[in-house]
This record gives C-alpha cells, structure tokens and sequence, in this order.
C-alpha cells in the first residue's frame, strides 16, 4: 500500500451473509475456547485515504475499495450475525466495526472488521471515530 494515508493496518474481515451461515454453535465456540479459527473469511492489509477504505487482501484473497460516499451505515458493536458470545471478551476489550455500504443504487452491501488484533484488542474504536469525523463533514 503506498505511505499517503490517513489510517494502515492489517484486518480479518468477513461479509454478511458469510457470517449468517456460520452455526450459532459455532460462533459460541469462538468465544469460549481458545485455537477456534477466527470468525472471519478474508485477511488483508487495510488503509483510509480521504476519499476510500481500501482492503488489500493478502494470500490470493480479494480486494475491496469502499468509496467513503457509498457508506451508508457505520456501527462499532454485536448483532445477531456477529454475537457478544463471540468473543472471548465478551465485548470488554474490543467490538467488530460493520459498514454498510452501497454497490449500486438499490443494493447495499455489509461488511464486518477486525483492524489490528492482536490477540487482546483491537483498533476498531480508533477507525470507527476517525470514519465517523470523516462522514459527519
């Protein structure tokens, strides 16, 4: 990724209907016992320019540009596709950032993110008041 951005790190990520068809068994077991694989499908690189949130997906995984005025809905917290049950924090020490963006006129799209976890917490609250500032202008 090139130097000029505002905000760089690295991200799992998954969509929503990916993780609609995880088990809600399954996603109990991600919080509960440790060496579950993560909850998320795709891992990458993930930068904020002043006009884009762009996803470099590492391993042969896809890539994904969200131009910041194609957002529509911006959330850090649980859901019912993505539990409080699961993680291992129970919501104490990091929540998943979910955007709601627009592919086409009448489409949207949701994502859920993980920014720079590192085993404890996340920076996902860091990127979701950076994007907030950026929207709300």
């Amino acid at each position: 990724m090139a130097t000029q951005f505002l905000l760089q790190g690295t991200v799992k990520w998954s969509y929503d209907h990916e993780m609609a068809e995880i088990s809600a068994s399954r996603k109990i077991l991600a919080g509960m016992v440790s060496g579950v694989q993560a909850l998320q499908h795709h891992q990458g690189n993930i930068a904020l320019s002043t006009t884009a949130l762009i996803i470099e997906g590492i391993n042969d995984d896809e890539d994904l540009t969200i131009p910041l005025s194609d957002m529509k809905q911006l959330y850090i917290g649980f859901d019912d596709l993505f539990p409080i049950t699961a993680v291992k924090s129970m919501g104490m020490l990091w929540q998943p950032l979910r955007i709601g963006y627009y592919i086409s006129a009448f489409e949207t799209k949701c994502i859920y993110l993980i920014i720079d976890f590192n085993g404890v917490y996340t920076h996902d609250k860091e990127w979701f008041n950076t994007l907030t500032q950026m929207l709300s202008q």
